[in-house]
């Protein structure tokens, strides 16, 4: 028996999820073993979903900002859909919400939730850096206080760590 075959209730929703997970090598480490880690699958989410907001933002922003106007509503936000950068980012964001579904199949949701604060973040930083959007003072201080929010909920208390 390996070390994975001993992993105590993996959650349902990976084998649900990576079906056919029996025929891949097992050895040290396999997609199953890595997934079933709720931090990594959170790490995923949270990488995939920021990813795809970026790339989804990055289509839009090659559009002309006054469109086609004489395509009509339905016309514009078919155009907007398929571009490659917003496909892309669609399916990108998807694969982070299946890694977000095993995570949450595997630690409460009450924890996971206030953590995925952490793509505000993620999001902001990244959007000054390749969008160079302007950080302002206000923003900095929100986005400052959503950190802290994540430290204090998830700060073990002293009953917790004894």
């Amino acid at each position: 028996m390996s070390a994975l075959d001993s992993t105590p209730n993996v959650p349902a929703i990976t084998d649900a999820l990576l079906p056919g997970h029996q025929a891949k090598i097992r050895p040290a480490i396999g997609m199953r073993a890595i997934l079933t880690r709720w931090w990594v699958a959170f790490s995923l989410s949270s990488v995939c979903v920021v990813s795809g907001h970026l790339m989804i933002k990055a289509g839009l922003n090659t559009l002309t900002a006054a469109g086609n106007s004489s395509s009509g509503v339905i016309g514009r936000v078919a155009h907007a859909v398929m571009q490659p950068e917003v496909v892309g980012g669609l399916l990108v964001y998807c694969f982070g919400t299946v890694c977000w579904m095993i995570a949450v199949s595997q630690k409460d949701i009450s924890f996971l939730y206030p953590l995925s604060s952490l793509n505000y973040v993620l999001v902001v930083v990244a959007s000054a850096v390749l969008f160079a959007e302007v950080i302002s003072t206000k923003r900095a201080l929100g986005v400052a206080l959503i950190v802290m929010g994540m430290v204090l909920l998830n700060r073990k208390s002293s009953e917790e760590r004894s």
